[in-house]
C-alpha cells in the first residue's frame, strides 16, 4: 500500500470516529432509514391507490404486533412509545416506527388524549419533565416499593 492510500485510509478513519463521537453519523443513518421508509410508504400508497393492491411492505406488520395494537393496552403502549420518541426528538425513528406498525401519523396523540381525559393527567405539562412513559414507569416502581 502506498503512502497516499494509507493517508486516505487514516483520514477516513479519523473522520468516521469524529462523526461517530459527535453523534452526526448516527443522525445521518437514522435520517437515511427514515427517508427510505418514507419512499417505500409513498410507493405503497400509490400502488394501493392505482392498482388496489395491499401495501407491499408497510402496513403489513406482523401478527403479534397486530394483536397487540388491537387491544386497548396495546394501543396505549404504542402511543406511549410514540410520545417518548417525539419527546426525545427522535423524529426519524418515529417516521420509521409509525408506518412499520401501520399507524397513522398522529393517531397516537388522540390515544394519549383519551387516556389523559380518563385518568386526569395533564398532557400539557412541561415537556422538559419527561415523557408520559417515564411517569408511568416511575409510578409503577413507587407502587412496587410500597408493596415490599
Amino acid at each position: 500500500m502506498d503512502d497516499y492510500t494509507r493517508e486516505m485510509m487514516d483520514l477516513k478513519t479519523l473522520v468516521t470516529r469524529t462523526l461517530e463521537k459527535k453523534g452526526v453519523l448516527a443522525k445521518i443513518r437514522a435520517e437515511l432509514r427514515a427517508s427510505v421508509f418514507e419512499a417505500i410508504e409513498e410507493e405503497d400508497k400509490a400502488i394501493e391507490k392505482d392498482e388496489g393492491l395491499p401495501p407491499a411492505l408497510l402496513g403489513s406488520c406482523n401478527d403479534r404486533a397486530k394483536q397487540l395494537h388491537a387491544s386497548p393496552s396495546g394501543r396505549l403502549l404504542t402511543a406511549l412509545i410514540c410520545e417518548y420518541l417525539d419527546w426525545a426528538q427522535l423524529g426519524h425513528t418515529l417516521k420509521v416506527y409509525l408506518p412499520e406498525c401501520n399507524l397513522q401519523k398522529d393517531a397516537w396523540k388522540s390515544e394519549l388524549k383519551d387516556f389523559s381525559n380518563k385518568n386526569g393527567y395533564d398532557l400539557n405539562r412541561n415537556g422538559d419533565s419527561g415523557p408520559l412513559l417515564l411517569d408511568v414507569l416511575e409510578g409503577f416502581l413507587k407502587y412496587e416499593e410500597g408493596l415490599t
